[in-house]
């Protein structure tokens, strides 16, 4: 191999680990893995992204097949395996079935990892003091908070991605002898290839996007002048080349899943993100920035700022690297059509990173003061806490009022408890972030910051097993999979189809799998080119209409939005060619939450139950007889006069 280029060197060279660092590191993996294992079986339900996971890896262990993912009985192809693993192996290891602690416990040790990982590169770039404040302020982050306790695989491709970068950019630019620079190098392409295995294609961008930049902008031509690059190449393709080759070889069709998976939701001809593309999306990601970083938000802007200009002593590759990485990740994501506020998860990192440095300037007892800002800074803490917590507290108890069943029959909780877990909430933060302001005016900059770090650690230990159930619940959707899982008798379950885009919570919490009312792959080939909602839509109500014309019996599980439309435009669509829609039967309706929490399941054939009224509001029910009054008029229009006279 070629001699690997020698590093250019920090501004004041990369502090050693002294006792001091591994102590604080061992404090900071200790507190982190605390709280990423903290009732990891409690808080709210599972959403519909964690149970595509949690689901499929069931699936997969039922099956006993590691090799094609399976949701609800449907190849699955869209995504690599690596969550799914990770979840079949958590329960392995634990002697469970897929569970929901199995299922988050990945993210756990994700979460825990991606810390250390960012209090690694903060410690090569500016030092043990920022390494301190930027680890504990990614500990107490809403990212690393939130994300630890979900099912979805997005934490885990961040903390492979994090991890990748931040050992190819020391191995580069601040590793000590040739021998760690390669390690450094190999270990860097190997974590990318382990972020294919759990999202492929996004490394490519998540960690190639930000390594050309620097490289260019840079011109750190040189990093490239070793043939280690190619046994790199080797280790990137080693854990996820296999699998795909695999797969390729029992499944053809699997590159066009992967076109319409990858291509189509980028450029946004993948009908669920088809909407996305109006002008206010286009600022979607500072929201996302602004929450993830939380509560350090505020110091946002200064930091990438002091990324161009760093403070000395500050590696300044090191921040122009952070800055290119978050700009270009950010950059990315915005282009895309497809816009989701998790995906903006692996370019959070170099802003903590470059937080910490922001914040250990700013929590420096040595920082000069001006005691009229800072007195009117911890007044606005004082006042401007609790009123935006206030603001927020109703926009809660709207979501909650909602999810309540306000509607239907019962609600989550009485509203005294939610006002309860409101008010405990807010006063943890209202005094915690105030008393925090009042020790920074008074010099004492230490405390004020860990206070802040405490305050979030004990809202998270607070809100997560008593607020959050309230104001995220999946109570609708429970009590609907359980009705489907015990009022479903099991002869009819192979006539269950789902109308539309599958909810995954339903398969989740009842683990009754029924695939899709046309398969998508065959949607895909009818229309030979982009995707087509409205297509899509119709041949689904063909295909129902079919089925109900049928004498076999045919259940169908749609969302109430979606029967109301078929029972609405249904009538007059079918009158305008001589036919009427055919009799409906209802089995199931959701029995919480608003309608648009709402399922419903229908049929061709009555259920072995008394059959029960189809819930609606008076507004609805005109629109259902309006609706059948058109059928009417059509049919009557098309019948020709002499057809009803009498014969003489």
């Amino acid at each position: 191999m070629s001699e690997a280029p020698a590093p250019a060197p920090p501004a004041a060279g990369p502090d050693p680990w002294t006792g001091t660092t591994w102590r604080w590191f061992a404090l900071l993996a200790v507190a982190t893995l605390a709280l990423a294992l903290y009732d990891l079986d409690g808080g709210p339900g599972f959403e519909p992204i964690d149970c595509w996971v949690a689901q499929t890896a069931r699936e997969m262990q039922a099956a006993g097949d590691w090799l094609v993912p399976r949701f609800a009985g449907e190849t699955r192809m869209q995504k690599s395996p690596g969550p799914y693993w990770a979840v079949m192996l958590t329960s392995l290891a634990r002697g469970t079935p897929v569970d929901t602690v199995s299922a988050r416990l990945p993210s756990a040790i994700a979460a825990v990892l991606l810390v250390l990982t960012i209090f690694w590169l903060a410690h090569r770039i500016a030092g043990e003091r920022a390494a301190r404040f930027a680890g504990f302020a990614a500990s107490a982050s809403v990212l690393v908070l939130w994300w630890s306790h979900r099912a979805a695989s997005d934490l885990g491709l961040t903390a492979c991605t994090t991890a990748a970068l931040a050992a190819l950019w020391i191995g580069s630019e601040a590793a000590r002898g040739r021998r760690t620079r390669v390690a450094l190098w190999l270990a860097g392409y190997f974590a990318a290839g382990l972020g294919m295995l759990y999202k492929m294609p996004m490394p490519l961008v998540l960690v190639g996007l930000p390594a050309v930049l620097y490289v260019v902008v840079l011109r750190r031509w040189t990093i490239l002048a070793s043939g280690w690059h190619l046994v790199g190449l080797a280790l990137f393709l080693l854990p996820w080349l296999p699998w795909a080759v695999a797969v390729i070889a029992s499944d053809p069709a699997a590159l066009l899943r992967w076109r319409v998976e990858f291509l189509d939701r980028f450029t946004g001809d993948l009908p669920n993100v088809a909407g996305q593309r109006a002008l206010p999306w286009w600022f979607t990601y500072f929201g996302a920035a602004a929450l993830y970083t939380l509560p350090f938000t505020l110091s946002v802007p200064a930091a990438l700022l002091r990324a161009l200009r760093p403070p000395e002593g500050v590696n300044r590759c090191g921040t122009h690297f952070l800055a290119l990485w978050f700009v270009g990740h950010f950059a990315f994501f915005t282009v895309s059509a497809g816009k989701e506020w998790r995906y903006l998860l692996p370019a959070v990192p170099p802003l903590l990173v470059l937080l910490g440095i922001e914040l250990a300037r700013l929590f420096d007892p040595r920082r000069r003061s001006n005691p009229k800002l800072e007195r009117a800074a911890v007044w606005a803490v004082w006042l401007g806490v609790p009123l935006v917590l206030t603001v927020a507290g109703l926009v809660g108890l709207r979501r909650w009022y909602k999810l309540s069943g306000a509607l239907e029959l019962e609600g989550l909780a009485t509203g005294r408890d939610v006002a309860i877990a409101f008010a405990v909430t807010g006063a943890i933060l209202t005094v915690g972030f105030g008393l925090a302001a009042t020790l920074y005016r008074r010099r004492r900059a230490a405390a004020s910051f860990a206070l802040l770090v405490i305050t979030m650690w004990g809202v998270w230990l607070w809100a997560w097993p008593r607020l959050l159930p309230l104001i995220e619940s999946q109570r609708a959707y429970i009590d609907f999979a359980r009705q489907l899982r015990d009022e479903i008798p099991p002869e009819y379950r192979a006539a269950l189809r789902s109308v539309g885009f599958q909810d995954s919570r339903v398969v989740w919490y009842s683990d009754v799998r029924f695939p899709r009312v046309i398969d998508p792959l065959r949607l895909l080939r009818e229309q030979r080119g982009p995707r087509s909602l409205d297509y899509e839509k119709r041949r689904t109500a063909e295909e129902i209409i079919a089925a109900l014309e049928r004498p076999a019996p045919a259940l169908f599980v749609a969302r109430f939005e979606e029967y109301m439309e078929l029972r609405i435009q249904g009538p007059p669509a079918l009158a305008a060619e001589g036919r009427r829609l055919p009799p409906i039967r209802h089995w199931l309706q959701s029995r919480f939450g608003d309608f648009g929490q709402h399922f419903v399941v229908f049929s061709n054939v009555a259920p072995p139950f008394p059959e029960p009224e189809l819930r609606l509001t008076d507004k609805l029910r005109a629109r259902l007889a309006a609706a059948e009054r058109e059928a009417e008029r059509i049919l009557a229009a098309r019948t020709p006069a002499s057809a009803s006279a009498p014969a003489d």
